[in-house]
């Protein structure tokens, strides 16, 4: 079922229920104003019949004439009975009704008393003469009143109907309009398709839920379109990087294969085939430990890891290389609790990303010094990794973090363009950002900033 008819039978379902109460309380209202109205009706008529047959001797004529004028205006099947102390009846209509005692003591006891015989409203009323004490009992059927309530209760039933077939109606317009936009999203997403992911959703101006999954949508598309990108760009230099050593070895063989040669060139053969083979075998070693990096991030693998401590021990590292190498260490308005500056994450991941940030720096200036400077604020530590080597340019600087891509002035160092992005998905696996400047010929900058929290 479509959300446009879910939505309108919900809402004419609520609205059914509402109406349905409102009308039942007005139909139970109206009910007891009839019956509260016909017995003020039979009080009245208990009351002159006690004075045409009781008052008859007290009364001028001119007001006994009054009142049975008003007695003689009977209420269909009425009945009156009036029965003196000794619960004789004294005056009985056609219609006889043999009251218990214990009904006529009820009544000279309540005074007034409201009851229903045999579907028929009666009341009693005790009513005392000069003759006696006496007690009067009219029943009769209220036709008017239920004539009334049958005329309101199809009037009630028939506007539930009509109003319940209205809000439907309504219902199913108000949530059509309600619907469009997103039956427009529909209809523009059912345009995009691999080829074509640059195409964006329009989105309106009403700033609502919808505007937000139109926004939320292009944002998706960004993020797919960029995946696809980066897969491109990742088969590509894959295939560029496989296949350079993968061509000199099949090279390499068939020239050996093109005549008989002597054990040397064989031997010198094979050792060209060994490193083109060793370069093949870094390159897929590169790649599945970059892809294995999500599974080694493991709670129970998990520990403080103080940055302070961790540089000291890469400084340490490269100071004991042959040939060693200088990393200049600075640390910047330190906390007085260093307890401040550990961070939970993987020791041997984390040391793994600077690394190979660090080697890149060396590597890429000649074995020139390499600054690291953690700097402690109350929002977090920024970890920044500077080299004065040959510099990205800035066309390229976005892309350095693609597996397997190499900028144009790297490829004379030896390499395969798997270290900065290992070094980034480590990063991003322990909730650090990482940022890079540089300028050619004049060094390198990364920024890793650790949120705290």
């Amino acid at each position: 079922m479509k959300i446009r008819h879910r939505l309108s039978l919900q809402f004419t379902l609520i609205s059914g229920i509402i109406l349905s109460v409102i009308f039942a309380a007005i139909y139970l209202l109206f009910a007891g104003y009839v019956s509260n109205s016909f017995y003020k009706i039979l009080q009245v008529r208990a009351l002159i019949t006690a004075q045409v047959y009781l008052e008859e001797d007290e009364l001028t004529k001119k007001k006994f004439k009054e009142i049975e004028a008003s007695y003689q205006q009977s209420i269909p099947d009425e009945s009156s009975n009036i029965y003196n102390a000794a619960n004789e009846p004294v005056f009985i209509e056609k219609v006889k009704y043999k009251w218990p005692p214990e009904l006529l003591e009820t009544i000279r006891e309540k005074k007034l008393y409201r009851f229903t015989y045999k579907d028929k409203p009666a009341i009693g009323m005790f009513y005392p003469d000069n003759q006696g004490d006496f007690v009067v009992i009219i029943a009769a059927r209220n036709k008017a009143g239920q004539q009334q309530l049958g005329y309101l209760l199809w009037i009630l039933v028939g506007t539930f109907c009509l109003g319940v077939l209205v809000i439907f109606i309504m219902g199913q317009w108000y949530a059509r309009k309600a619907l469009q936009p997103i039956n427009n999203i529909n209809r523009q997403m059912k345009k995009i398709r691999s080829n074509n992911l640059h195409l964006r959703v329009k989105s309106g101006r009403n700033k609502d839920e919808v505007d937000e999954l139109a926004t939320n949508f292009n944002q998706l598309l960004e993020h797919l379109e960029g995946a696809f990108e980066l897969q491109k760009s990742f088969v590509s230099n894959a295939s560029h990087e496989l296949r350079t050593p993968l061509t000199s070895i099949i090279g390499e063989i068939e020239v050996t294969l093109q005549r008989n040669r002597n054990a040397e060139e064989y031997l010198q053969s094979l050792r060209s085939v060994l490193d083109e083979s060793v370069k093949l075998k870094t390159i897929t070693d590169g790649l599945l430990q970059l892809t294995r990096v999500d599974f080694d991030l493991d709670t129970t693998h998990l520990e403080e890891v103080r940055l302070d401590e961790l540089l000291w021990e890469l400084q340490q590292y490269w100071r004991s290389k042959t040939p060693a190498r200088v990393l200049e260490v600075q640390l910047l308005h330190m906390p007085e609790d260093a307890a401040l500056l550990a961070i939970k994450g993987n020791r041997q991941l984390l040391t793994l990303a600077l690394q190979n940030i660090i080697k890149n720096g060396f590597k890429f200036s000649y074995d020139q010094p390499v600054t690291c400077i953690l700097d402690y604020n109350s929002k977090g530590m920024l970890l920044t990794i500077s080299d004065k080597g040959i510099g990205i340019a800035p066309a390229e600087q976005e892309r350095i973090f693609l597996p397997l891509y190499r900028a144009a002035n790297a490829h004379a160092f030896a390499g395969f363009g798997v270290g900065l992005p290992m070094a980034q998905k480590i990063l991003q696996l322990h909730h650090a950002t990482i940022t890079v400047q540089s300028e050619m010929q004049q060094g390198t900058t990364f920024s890793i900033f650790f949120a705290l929290g």
